[in-house]
């Protein structure tokens, strides 16, 4: 009986200790029920290569297809040296060390089958299963070394037997063989393999689960197949392991989980992947639900493959969210968005070169040597470390603290721009492409050197040897800012030395300290190319004070320029420096303007300096409200103007006074035309065209290429509640109409124009407009609407979709002109006028007549050359008198009272101007533009088709035709006429009504067809006339043309006749043989 309590109590702990992972409802738990957040990252192509990750994409991209080029280079037995070695260093205890130094708490271990089972064609039993060692002694080893660290194992099958999508790069899939779905062997492999997995690690806690197949890409109706296999591998697994969760993803890259639902295991999770797209407060919308639906976790089973950016953004949401994630990858060759990276070495280069066919195949011991020495890479000691990305996912996520990358860098001392501070985008720098978001289908590199870090800072590699570490930033655009942690050990006076390169002159930058400016806007000459360093050291002046700052470097515009450091020297002490403005720059409230100055400003000297300032804004100039030091700066002063500033303005400030003192008592340089740095944000002026995808922020909504006159893109997939907002500003306090190109496939939809808050919260109604159903999604109308009155000033426009169904392509406001005068509201001194009516340009209505009072008629000169056209002329309303005037007549006409009709006669062909005036009134006037033209002249086109005796004669000149054949007429309307034509010679003549036209005569020649023989000949030809002819006249010449001779012939009954050429030399000699109906040419070869 002890025995027996004994071994139950043995198998209840080992069950509770084994637990491990379990599902909780829709979350994810542990052992003692507390919740999991899976934070994972995934060792990439440790086990399954992917040719992308070994730079080899579009040459080897499945591992068989690589397998298969190495063993063709250096032969089966290296290119098996080379796999094991691979296998050993591309992800040990060290790796595992790391993640877990990090922050992660999982591993996604991506296995290939065929490394613990042989593929179903290799089997010698066909559906018995051969095991392999070497794979599950991978998975033992992986765990061990996680479990020091309480880190879990996910085993994620990526590369099933077979292969489980037509994207062979993921699943090693050859098309050649039979996939998973098209082979039931295939499938009971799986099957039999998933259980053996089960089996052997049923009772280790750190196995998070079992992710049963990876990113399925198949044609699988409805999900039915897909499912059937995930049941039948679920019933495996629970044969022998009870415990452990299952990971469940979709079909299409894990995400389509059509025929998934509901759940059919009670400890199970969904599983879901996301890559390269946005990263919006709503990504997830479409996967939460699905959570609550069926009570089950979700895991965001893999992504990565982008910037730090996206990295934090994504992470912050799936956790905000409470979804666990696992990351994708911890290394691959040459990249720089996974925290290792393996370097390329130039045998492997050389290698892919040979590959890319372009360079020679190097020998078996070049490749062994490059591809051992590949494998040796993989090592973390060997690697590029990028500290930036782990950052990026972890602390970034949690706070906006920016800290040094290394340590404080010290001034006197060089700065390597290169090693900026750690943060985020706005926070450690600025940048304008900071993540890749295919929002055009299009890969976009957000660090465009694709070198050193991950962040949207674009970074190089240099050969130059004189201040510098090898790196610089380039590929600079106007706002971009990076900022660095300094420590400067002495107050004084300094200059700085940049070192600079480029191939264009007049890139700008300027730095600050603490946020103030502490030089001047810096001008870049060529050096004659970008990586032609040069020093750059006309940076004098700068006044800086003992202690930890945050330095910036600003690019002022978009001319770029490569910089790698920034070296400060102490000059002096800071009395020696002049009190002096630096730089200007615009604020963000769109009304104001900063001076930034090299010393401390006394705040109370600012109180009577208004009236010394001057601000000039496009010419004109601007004026000032008040003048005062910005809040919490010391080397600052913030000018607030009336009025609004705009991103477009060219602003200028001038000082010149006495006002202004240093607080050390200095006083103020007075200056002039200091140019402002504006870096205010673009808005869509109204009145203006606005292209419904250049919102600065969109909720919902997709982005493609639009068919619409004009190209470009357009908003589509709306749905109730999408919504996009625009940056806008106006002149006037008014309303507008606007236009709207939308396009609709079935549906009537609806869109509401909207100003906004500052929150973004409050909604003020403009108008709401209804968009038809077109019948097609690129089928484009225009609706319109008017809105309701907007202010003068910057505002927020929101564009929300209040009925989806529908792509809009842009909207345009217009200025509204209520009485459709061509004069619009706000200028309009008469907006009631009266359809019809002239206006001038204020819109009132000026004197008018009916626009078909007056009218002209021509009559065309009766033939060429002659002057007997006319014009002629009537009024309808004779109760005015009125001048009509025409080109080339000296004299007016005189129309009215009883004279409603006249006539100009005698015209010439051209153009004429006939203009109609009243008497009396001087601003109307009516003018017509005639022609008087004169008949075409005739002309002919004769093609003759000889086989068929036919000719067709093409007409121009006329609507009629006199033609006659042979003396036959025929009377023809249009513009062909086509008749059979006998043997022999025909005459045809064409003429038309008008004399003047003249008669064209043509003539014709049907020849009847001859036949000869022999060719070549040693004398004789026997030649035979077809028709009627009695004689011809043959003619023999020479090959240069030459006559030989001439005579007239018989022909007989038999329609032959003879040609002697027993008289002349051997050659090759022309016949020519004309008769009645007769003419033909031909060669003849006499031997």
């Amino acid at each position: 009986m002890r025995k027996i309590v004994l071994l139950i109590f043995f198998l209840f702990f080992n069950f509770s200790f084994s637990q491990g992972l379990k599902t909780s409802g829709k979350k994810i738990v542990d052992k003692n029920d507390n919740e999991v957040l899976l934070r994972g990252m995934g060792p990439g192509g440790w086990l399954v290569m992917e040719g992308y990750m070994n730079q080899s994409a579009g040459i080897a991209g499945p591992q068989h297809e690589i397998k298969s080029k190495l063993i063709e280079l250096m032969g089966k037995d290296k290119t098996e040296t080379f796999f094991t070695e691979w296998r050993k260093n591309h992800f040990t205890k060290r790796d595992v060390d790391s993640l877990a130094a990090w922050g992660f708490n999982s591993i996604r271990l991506p296995m290939h089958y065929n490394l613990m089972t042989l593929p179903i064609e290799d089997e010698p039993i066909a559906g018995q299963q051969t095991w392999i060692e070497e794979g599950f002694t991978i998975i033992d080893n992986l765990l061990e070394w996680a479990r020091p660290h309480n880190m879990y194992v996910i085993l994620d099958m990526h590369a099933a037997p077979g292969g489980q999508g037509y994207n062979a790069d993921i699943s090693d899939y050859d098309s050649t063989k039979p996939s998973l779905w098209e082979s039931k062997p295939n499938q009971d492999k799986l099957v039999a393999l998933w259980r053996k997995l089960a089996d052997r690690y049923k009772d280790n806690e750190w196995i998070g689960g079992y992710d049963l197949i990876n990113e399925t890409n198949w044609d699988l109706p409805n999900g039915t197949l897909l499912r059937e296999v995930f049941e039948r591998i679920t019933a495996a697994i629970r044969e022998v392991d009870k415990n452990h969760i299952i990971y469940i993803e979709g079909n299409d890259y894990a995400n389509n989980f059509t025929g998934l639902t509901p759940p059919w295991d009670d400890n199970m999770v969904y599983s879901f992947h996301k890559y390269w797209s946005t990263v919006n407060d709503d990504d997830l919308d479409w996967i939460l639900p699905m959570r609550d639906q069926q009570n089950v976790p979700l895991w965001m089973g893999e992504s990565g493959e982008n910037s730090n950016t996206w990295y934090t953004r994504f992470i912050s949401l799936l956790e905000k969210n409470d979804v666990g994630w696992a990351w994708w990858t911890i290394k691959k060759v040459g990249d720089i968005d996974s925290p290792f990276s393996v370097k390329l070495n130039p045998g492997y280069q050389k290698i892919l070169d040979y590959w890319k066919g372009e360079g020679d195949k190097p020998s078996e011991d070049e490749a062994y040597a490059a591809m051992m020495k590949l494998a040796d890479n993989l090592l973390i000691e060997n690697c590029l470390y990028r500290k930036d990305i782990p950052d990026a996912m972890f602390r970034q996520t949690t706070t906006d603290d920016v800290i040094p990358y290394s340590k404080e860098q010290l001034i006197p001392g060089r700065i390597d721009l290169s090693d900026y501070d750690l943060g985020k985008n706005n926070f450690a720098y600025y940048d304008t492409s900071v993540s890749d978001n295919r929002e055009n289908g299009e890969f976009s590199a957000w660090n465009a050197g694709w070198r050193y870090r991950n962040d949207g800072v674009d970074i190089e590699e240099n050969n130059d040897l004189n201040n510098s570490n090898g790196k610089h930033i380039g590929f600079t655009n106007k706002g971009e800012w990076i900022s660095y942690s300094v420590k400067v050990s002495q107050t004084g006076a300094y200059k700085a030395i940049a070192r600079v390169a480029s191939e264009e002159s007049g890139g700008e930058f300027h730095l600050s300290l603490n946020d103030e400016d502490i030089t001047t806007t810096q001008s870049i000459n060529g050096t004659g190319g970008w990586t032609t360093f040069k020093n750059h050291s006309d940076i004098n002046n700068i006044v800086l004070d003992e202690g930890d700052h945050v330095l910036k470097i600003h690019f002022d515009n978009d001319i770029p320029i490569n910089i790698s450091s920034i070296k400060f020297e102490r000059t002096g002490a800071a009395s020696t420096v002049a009190f002096a403005a630096i730089n200007g720059n615009t604020v963000s409230d769109e009304k104001s303007i900063e001076l930034s100055f090299n010393q401390s400003v006394s705040s109370s000297s600012l109180s009577s300096s208004k009236d010394d300032f001057s601000i000039v804004v496009n010419g004109v100039e601007k004026e000032i409200n008040t003048v005062s030091l910005v809040p919490n700066k010391l080397r600052k002063i913030i000018i607030t103007l009336k009025g609004n500033l705009l991103f477009s303005d060219e602003i200028v400030a001038n000082y010149s006074g006495s006002s202004i003192k240093s607080k050390s008592g200095q006083e103020l340089k007075s200056f002039s035309d200091l140019l402002i740095n504006n870096t205010l944000q673009q808005r869509f002026v109204l009145p203006g065209k606005i292209e419904a995808e250049a919102s600065k922020v969109k909720f919902g909504f997709g982005i493609e290429d639009t068919e619409d006159e004009g190209g470009g893109k357009n908003l589509g997939y709306t749905d109730a509640g999408d919504y996009a907002d625009y940056l806008i500003y106006t002149n006037n306090s008014q309303s507008y109409s606007v236009d709207v190109r939308v396009a609709a496939q079935n549906d009537v939809g609806e869109i509401g124009f909207y100003i906004v808050d500052a929150t973004g919260s409050r909604e003020f109604e403009l108008c709401t407009v209804e968009t038809p159903k077109t019948d097609g999604w690129q089928t484009w109308t225009t609706v319109t609407a008017n809105t309701k009155n907007i202010g003068k000033g910057v505002f927020t426009l929101r564009m929300k979709v209040l009925k989806g169904g529908f792509n809009l392509n842009w909207f345009e406001f217009k200025d509204i002109d209520t009485d459709g005068d061509g004069v619009t509201d706000s200028v309009d001194n008469c907006p009631d006028t009266p359809a019809g009516f002239a206006v001038d340009f204020d819109g009132c209505a000026v004197f008018n007549l009916p626009v078909n009072n007056n009218k002209v008629s021509v009559t065309s000169a009766s033939c060429i050359g002659t002057t007997d056209g006319s014009i002629g002329l009537s009024v309808e309303d004779a109760s005015y008198n009125y001048t009509v005037s025409v080109t080339g007549q000296d004299d007016p006409i005189t129309l009215g009272g009883e004279t409603k009709t006249a006539s100009v006669t005698g015209l010439g062909t051209g153009t004429y101007t006939v203009c109609f005036k009243v008497d009396g009134q001087d601003t109307y006037e009516q003018c017509f533009e005639v022609n008087i033209g004169e008949p075409k002249a005739l002309s002919v086109f004769i093609d003759v088709d000889n086989d068929n005796r036919t000719t067709s004669i093409q007409l121009s000149g006329s609507s009629t035709y006199n033609v006659e054949v042979n003396g036959e007429r025929y009377d023809v309307k249009g513009d062909r006429f086509t008749t059979i034509l006998p043997s022999g010679l025909s005459i045809i003549k064409i003429s038309t009504d008008l004399d003047c036209q003249g008669v064209i005569e043509r003539e014709i020649f049907i020849s009847e067809d001859i036949l000869y023989y022999p060719n070549p000949t040693p004398g004789d030809v026997n030649v035979y006339v077809n028709g009627e002819d009695s004689k011809v006249t043959m003619s023999v010449f020479s090959s240069k043309g030459d006559l030989i001779f001439t005579k007239e012939q018989e022909i007989q009954s038999t329609r032959k006749t003879d040609l002697d050429l027993g008289g002349v030399p051997a050659g090759t000699y022309l016949v020519t043989l004309e008769g009645p109906t007769v003419r033909k040419t031909f060669k003849i070869v006499k031997r």
